[in-house]
């Protein structure tokens, strides 16, 4: 399956394990990875299909690899986003590559995923458990690896929580409540690892960044040339949305729907309005022992969102990562934030719409610096870039520091 960060992937992995098939997550990309997808594109696909195309390319370069025993995980949805063009593109690949025998297993939204497996629902909750535990595992990472004295550390710990986690994940005897509990103790034991790291400078003084953009692009660092370290290294600490937000989004979409098309009371409604009082309490259950690290911290309902997003870039007519990247953007402002970053691929529709509409955000939000990094694969002077940014960010530090942004 695709690396789209390695915490949310190795964990949604372990839930594919949990319900029987032999999951494994592809290699880290690196050079080798653009190099075999350019022989089969042109140059105008987006860069998460190019990245997700070359690893798969170097799966099918091992020794051990065995079309008819090989099978690559490619959800897709319809829309006017290219990922929809994934799968299709993926088989077109390998029938030039005489591998038809290996399968392109593609759930699709239309149907909520539910020919992803006979147990459906025992598996998705148990992926949705993985979502949230990979998005608590990202957020106390970020928040302390900038102030680590040992340089290392965090990301030594985040590679045992990560182990820790889907080993109770992938675990076929556990029960639903039993997992939970199992999976909560796990990440207790994470924070207090976290919480045990020697530290060079008091967590929080730094600026605080939040990043926002298109979900593949921002969570893997290969593709983004490291942004979130480079911004570290240059004294920010980043807050970055957490994946747990698109699926929030597809249920307050659902039931727009739902509504609008008349069904407000029906069965369907009902189903949708359960599966979200199920994932709350899920939800809850894992943030439970972050509650008071994660104070000041807390991610702002997608409800919430939608609605600071309205003013620019309304649900109804925009849609999609545009929407709520407009309106996350206001609720990092409200939360503190110093800075917000959108980190979007090249061409990318989300990202061309919403950077028209961040220079009237930030105007009317106490002018909050705003900058969007597009990447397309080719190498950039990045670092320029983000010197300059980091400049932007201090100078609105101290003026913040003198007026409260939520009184602005």
């Amino acid at each position: 399956m695709p690396r789209m960060s390695t915490v949310g992937a190795e964990c949604l992995a372990a839930a594919l394990r949990s319900i029987g098939f032999d999951a494994e997550v592809s290699p880290p990309s690196n050079d080798e990875t653009l190099a075999l997808a350019a022989r089969f594109t042109t140059g105008e696909e987006c860069l998460p299909q190019r990245v997700v195309l070359g690893n798969f390319l170097r799966v099918m370069r091992r020794d051990d690899f065995d079309p008819a025993h090989t099978a690559f995980f490619l959800p897709t949805s319809s829309g006017p986003c290219r990922f929809g063009q994934y799968a299709p593109f993926m088989r077109k690949i390998l029938k030039e590559l005489s591998h038809e025998d290996a399968l392109v297993f593609s759930p699709t939204s239309s149907d909520g995923y539910e020919g992803i497996a006979r147990d459906v629902t025992r598996f998705k909750r148990t992926a949705w458990r993985a979502v949230i535990a990979s998005d608590i595992l990202r957020k106390i990472h970020l928040m302390r690896r900038p102030y680590e004295a040992v340089p290392g550390d965090a990301d030594r710990i985040l590679g045992e929580g990560i182990r820790e986690a889907a080993a109770v994940l992938e675990d076929r005897t556990l029960r639903p409540r039993r997992q939970l509990r199992r999976l909560a103790g796990a990440l207790e034991g994470v924070r207090d690892a976290f919480l045990d790291m020697s530290l060079k400078e008091a967590p929080g003084s730094r600026p605080l960044i939040g990043i926002v953009g298109e979900i593949f692009l921002r969570l893997n660092s290969f593709s983004n040339q490291e942004l979130v370290r480079r911004v570290e290294a240059r004294g920010g600490e980043c807050w970055m949305a957490d994946v747990g937000e698109w699926i929030w989004y597809t249920n307050v979409e659902q039931q727009r729907k739902l509504r609008d098309a008349g069904r407000r009371f029906g069965g369907e409604m009902a189903g949708a309005k359960i599966r979200e009082a199920i994932q709350h309490a899920d939800e809850e259950a894992l943030l439970k022992p972050f509650r008071s690290l994660f104070s000041g911290r807390e991610e702002m309902s997608v409800r919430e969102v939608l609605k600071r997003s309205a003013p620019y870039l309304p649900q109804r007519k925009a849609l999609g990562e545009m929407t709520l990247n407009a309106g996350k953007a206001i609720a990092f402002y409200e939360a503190g934030c110093d800075g917000v970053i959108d980190i979007s691929p090249f061409t990318c529709m989300n990202g061309i719409v919403t950077e028209v509409f961040y220079p009237a955000i930030s105007r009317d939000h106490d002018g909050i610096p705003i900058r969007i990094f597009y990447f397309d694969g080719a190498s950039i002077d990045l670092d320029r870039d983000v010197d300059m940014f980091m400049e932007l960010v201090v100078s609105y530090r101290e003026r913040r520091l003198v007026k409260s942004p939520k009184g602005s």
